[in-house]
């Protein structure tokens, strides 16, 4: 039993398990189950929700336009109020426990704690002075890249003044305007290893938002009145959160090992295709995907080259789809097309050009792909569906009977 319990502490990156008597290991695997279960639906969860949610980009968006409207009302008379309240805003937005600001001293090589919000306040700092050569701070700010550290205690820049704060992972990201370092914003987590890809990604546009907004501010308030080159600015700084609020949306409606559009999207526009087919007879094709022997090409040649196979199934869809047409990703191998204006025949073409590619390029084994297919059209005869979830209930009911051939396309008889 204990040789068991000390392989299932490896699993779980327990360190000196052999150390621990029988009872106490129990209690220690137990402790770190609950607490990576914990993580994973209070942190992961919530950041794949909101990098993949468009209404999360519509409360970016909204967010930016309160805080462009509280500077252009002078509602901050010095940028420590406005950074203030903007983090205030943040951290109410994001699945982050706490947000930190710093920036350097206008003489000394040390930077200095601004802000904070979250679970941990200000006042519950007890040093706020980060000297930049020995801090993970100002590391990121003497670099200019972010910095990400998974366990704060493993890490000798961590300051251990600060042992006593809730924070295992931290996450420094430089504050810019051009090429000039304004200062840091620090994002942290009690838990360890609380950021995965996604997360950190997100983070970062996020504080390239930030910086924009504080050199928004610096620039409004330079002067009482605007000159025209003062206007330039603020017009070229106002652009340049469009374009990132542009970014983030994009980001929140693509599958990122792809690129294509994600589950969330399709079904969104799904639902408007359908919408406009009963009240216009604007007739398409929905196009379910699936390749035949993923599994078995990940057990054989590693899940690296089963993600080739994924993006080179993507790449033909994207390529053999039109500009109107909607191509996305809805799960683990299964793609959807929406063929806008399409008939019957035409999405017939359409998959078995698809097959051809794959057959055609893929050298290391024989790769298929299975497909369900219904089409809907103006005048023709046609199946009344409840809504366009029993419409895609159908076409994912022929998916499935053209998996059990394999390399086969299934299309619903209206």
């Amino acid at each position: 039993m204990k040789e068991f319990l000390e392989q299932l502490a490896k699993l779980l990156n327990i360190q000196n398990s052999e150390k621990l008597k029988e009872e106490e290991l129990k209690n220690v695997i137990i402790e770190s189950i609950e607490k990576n279960f914990k993580l994973g639906k209070s942190l992961y969860d919530l950041f794949e929700e909101t990098s993949c949610n468009t209404e999360f980009s519509i409360r970016v968006t909204a967010l930016t336009n309160l805080l462009i409207t509280r500077i252009y009302e002078e509602k901050d008379k010095n940028l420590n109020s406005f950074i203030k309240f903007a983090l205030e805003e943040f951290a109410r937005l994001l699945p982050i426990e706490n947000i930190s600001y710093m920036e350097k001293h206008a003489k000394w090589n040390y930077l200095l704690l601004k802000a904070a919000s979250g679970k941990i306040k200000f006042e519950d700092f007890e040093v706020k002075k980060f000297p930049l050569k020995s801090s993970i701070a100002g590391h990121a700010y003497k670099t200019g890249n972010y910095i990400y550290v998974p366990n704060t205690h493993l890490d000798s820049r961590f300051n251990k003044k600060l042992s006593h704060l809730p924070i295992k992972t931290l996450l420094s990201v430089p504050i810019r305007d051009r090429d000039r370092i304004i200062g840091i914003l620090n994002f942290s987590h009690a838990f360890e290893e609380a950021f995965n890809d996604i997360s950190i990604y997100l983070l970062v546009s996020l504080t390239n938002l930030f910086s924009s907004l504080i050199v928004l501010f610096n620039f409004y308030h330079e002067k009482t009145s605007f000159n025209s080159k003062l206007l330039k600015e603020v017009d070229r700084k106002t652009l340049e959160i469009q374009r990132i609020n542009l970014k983030l949306y994009k980001t929140s409606i693509t599958d990122a090992l792809t690129g294509l559009y994600n589950r969330r999207f399709f079904f969104q526009r799904l639902e408007e295709e359908f919408s406009r087919f009963l009240r216009y007879g604007s007739g398409f094709c929905l196009i379910l995907f699936d390749l035949d022997r993923l599994k078995y090409i990940n057990d054989k040649y590693g899940h690296l080259e089963g993600d080739r196979c994924l993006k080179l199934l993507a790449k033909y869809l994207r390529d053999r789809s039109r500009k109107e047409d909607v191509v996305a990703r809805i799960g683990g191998d299964e793609f959807a097309c929406i063929l806008v204006g399409s008939t019957v025949e035409g999405g017939l073409t359409f998959s078995e050009r698809i097959k051809e590619d794959l057959l055609r390029n893929y050298k290391k084994e024989t790769l298929t792909v299975s497909a369900g297919a219904g089409c809907l059209g103006k005048g023709e005869y046609f199946k009344f569906y409840k809504n366009y979830k029993d419409f895609f209930k159908h076409v994912d009911k022929a998916l499935l009977e053209a998996k059990k051939i394999r390399n086969h396309i299934k299309i619903i008889e209206h």
